[in-house]
């Protein structure tokens, strides 16, 4: 069988551009075929046609993994997937796949826009190009309605493909966590992040209280 290039199997669908992000956006992390299919919001039959075109690209590679399991010491041993770092155009590929994708703030102030009033929302992780980060999205609302924002944080994900991580409070409780140096609001503000709505006076919070802005 002749060795297809690689790039020339990659972008065959828009399930398998879904999964390519997905997996180049969480380069660290390993997952099941049923968190793929899942997190991709694809149809198992899809999902396993195209993951086996990223492992014959060289894209994603199979790993061992250990699952904890409810109710039970022992680990159940199962089969993962998880980015192969080792692929050749991985940097020109994750650069690409990000500038292509509709990943910025504009877009995400549209969506969240449908759960409300909005007094904060802060970037960082993948909108910033930092995938090791924890946290893509920290926002605030004096009324929070937390289904509404998942509502709406779940419609960008379907958009975008790839699986958005966020932390929504009430504006009351972000300016309590800033003020107390409180771990998720710190590891925010202290890394590379952008904001986008502050009519809370947050980041003026976060500046008094030690942080770097």
């Amino acid at each position: 069988m002749a060795v297809t290039d690689p790039l020339s199997i990659l972008f065959g669908s828009t399930a398998r551009v879904k999964l390519l992000r997905f997996f180049l956006f969480n380069p660290s992390k390993e997952f099941t075929f049923d968190d793929i299919s899942r997190r991709a919001k694809l149809v198992r039959r899809t999902a396993r046609t195209e993951i086996s075109a990223l492992e014959r690209a060289g894209v994603i590679k199979q790993k061992t993994i250990y699952m904890e399991v409810e109710g039970k010491n022992k680990k159940l041993k199962a089969i993962g997937y998880t980015l192969n770092k080792n692929f050749p155009e991985l940097q020109a590929l994750q650069t690409f796949l990000f500038e292509t994708a509709p990943i910025d703030g504009k877009n995400l102030l549209k969506h969240l826009r449908q759960a409300g009033v909005l007094d904060f929302v802060g970037i960082s992780g993948v909108f910033v190009r930092d995938f090791e980060q924890r946290l893509d999205v920290l926002l605030s609302m004096k009324k929070l309605d937390q289904a509404k924002v998942e509502k709406a944080i779940r419609s960008l994900e379907a958009e975008v493909g790839i699986e958005i991580r966020f932390a929504a409070m009430s504006t009351e409780d972000l300016l309590y966590r800033v003020g107390m140096y409180d771990k998720l609001t710190r590891d925010f503000f202290d890394y590379t992040h952008q904001i986008l709505v502050d009519k809370a006076g947050v980041k003026d919070e976060a500046m008094s209280s030690s942080y770097r802005a």
